[in-house]
């Protein structure tokens, strides 16, 4: 009976367009998108960004402004279409070099200026600032040849000033987009089972097929549980093929070095727990729902706002803290947590964590959608 339901449903989701997409098409797609949007360099932002200046710079103001040209920015005719715009105090050349000087700079960000390239710019500001100041201290202590061109001046400055050397970044073998990235993305598609089965089901309901089902010596139960199955065995399916996509392929694509098949291996049994719980939360839904609008406003709206908490979509580390707690009773922020941590071979005291919160995440989750099914079978009534 499990082996004709999975061909069953098997041929319902891939004779469906809007299942394929769901399931397939859809978590790809997001895969590629936001790896490809936060692997954008620095420079490469700073491409579409642009300053303006209020008032022609005068002696120490042009310096600064120069520093400013070298960390890769450029200058707009009009404040209208500036990111930003920079207007010196008049007391600017007089006290950049002293230790009381303050406000010597007003920035006025545009309303299109988004948080992170704000947070870009005004760290570039400080940066400038502290350029000029040594570049002046070097000047009057005679560091710095004052006869050579500025340009080398500026060069030597940048060279004094540059740490990148004295620190080293250690982010194992795996870029740090791709080990957010992917996961992330890879469980929120997992989840979206929640439509094809919830629309499977209302689907029956509309037929006329549940209600037929009671006049049959079948159990319903037996009937919910092996829908389940079937779903459960397309969701592993679902894993194993976004898995294969989105940590070999997806890498490549972004011009990044893929996941090894080892780890790969590592990471698949952890499909068990996550597709149990995924195919487990969606039966609350289909059973829940009465009609498609409802399974695709509900279904489709509940994931999305659980990939909002979870961290997908705005990394938990720049959220509040009161929202970073609430992620900690996601499933699919144990989720995405369970594949992060065994694609850098964490200990198995921290899966087993995750693994034993989607263990019952998924029991209880069933246990709700087999007495919600239930008494959807008992309310069955003929047209």
């Amino acid at each position: 009976m499990i082996l004709q339901s999975i061909k069953k449903e098997l041929r319902v989701v891939f004779n469906d367009l809007h299942s394929i997409a769901v399931l397939f098409i859809m978590p790809v797609t997001f895969m590629l998108l936001m790896t490809f949007a936060m692997s954008g360099r620095q420079s490469d932002m700073l491409d579409s960004v642009s300053l303006y200046l209020e008032q022609q710079p005068q002696h120490h103001e042009k310096l600064y402004v120069q520093y400013l040209t070298k960390l890769g920015y450029h200058f707009a005719d009009s404040s209208d279409s500036a990111t930003a715009t920079l207007s010196f105090s008049h007391s600017f050349n007089d006290n950049v070099f002293t230790s009381r000087a303050k406000n010597l700079l007003v920035v006025t960000f545009s309303a299109n200026a988004s948080i992170p390239v704000q947070t870009v710019i005004q760290q570039h500001l400080e940066l400038s600032f502290a350029r000029v100041k040594l570049h002046l201290y070097m000047l009057e202590t005679e560091e710095l040849d004052a006869d050579l061109p500025l340009e080398q001046q500026m060069q030597q400055i940048v060279k004094q000033s540059d740490t990148s050397e004295l620190i080293t970044t250690e982010t194992g073998s795996l870029s740090p987009v791709i080990s957010y990235s992917i996961p992330s993305w890879l469980v929120f598609g997992i989840f979206f089972i929640v439509l094809p089965i919830s629309i499977t089901l209302v689907n029956e309901k509309q037929s006329g097929t549940l209600i037929r089902l009671k006049t049959f010596p079948i159990n319903m139960y037996t009937y919910f549980f092996t829908k389940l199955t079937a779903f459960y065995c397309i969701s592993l399916a679902q894993f194993l093929v976004l898995v294969f996509i989105g940590l070999r392929l997806v890498p490549l694509v972004v011009d990044s070095a893929p996941i090894t098949y080892s780890q790969i291996l590592h990471i698949i049994p952890m499909g068990v727990f996550i597709c149990f719980s995924a195919v487990c939360f969606a039966a609350i839904f289909s059973a829940l729902v009465k009609s498609f609008e409802q399974a695709i406003v509900v279904g489709g709206g509940i994931n999305i706002i659980l990939a909002a908490l979870s961290g997908f979509m705005v990394p938990l580390d720049v959220m509040p803290a009161s929202l970073r707690e609430v992620a900690q009773f996601s499933p699919m922020y144990w989720a995405a947590e369970l594949i992060k941590q065994n694609m850098f071979y964490t200990t198995a005291n921290n899966s087993a964590q995750q693994i034993m919160l989607l263990c019952l995440f998924s029991l209880a989750s069933l246990g709700v959608a087999s007495f919600l099914f239930s008494r959807k079978v008992r309310d069955l009534l003929w047209n």
